[in-house]
């Protein structure tokens, strides 16, 4: 059986806590990867953003899913990544 769903870390309003709640697992672009993460950093940006100072964030809305800084191992590959195969373990910059 195919699973659709996941859990994250989520925040519903600003400067809250931040709640684990079911979401759906994003579609994997044909460029992209699909990585189940294993960790992820919080930082100055997560924290500009869980209080409602960042633009990008507020554009966005809520609720909002934070972490930008993740490690983990690739689960599923688009058609068009050549340089990654499942089962790797990569881990995600700040900047892409």
């Amino acid at each position: 059986q195919k699973r659709t769903m996941m859990r994250a870390a989520v925040y519903t309003k600003y400067n809250t806590p931040l709640k684990i709640l079911p979401v759906p697992i994003p579609q994997t672009p044909p460029d992209g990867v699909l990585i189940r993460v294993k960790a992820t950093g919080v930082c100055r940006s997560d924290w500009h953003g869980w209080k409602g100072h960042d633009a990008d964030i507020t554009a966005h809305g809520l609720p909002f899913i934070p972490g930008h800084e993740v490690s983990g191992i690739v689960i599923k590959i688009g058609t068009l990544v050549r340089s990654l195969r499942v089962g790797d373990r990569v881990a995600v910059p700040f900047i892409l």
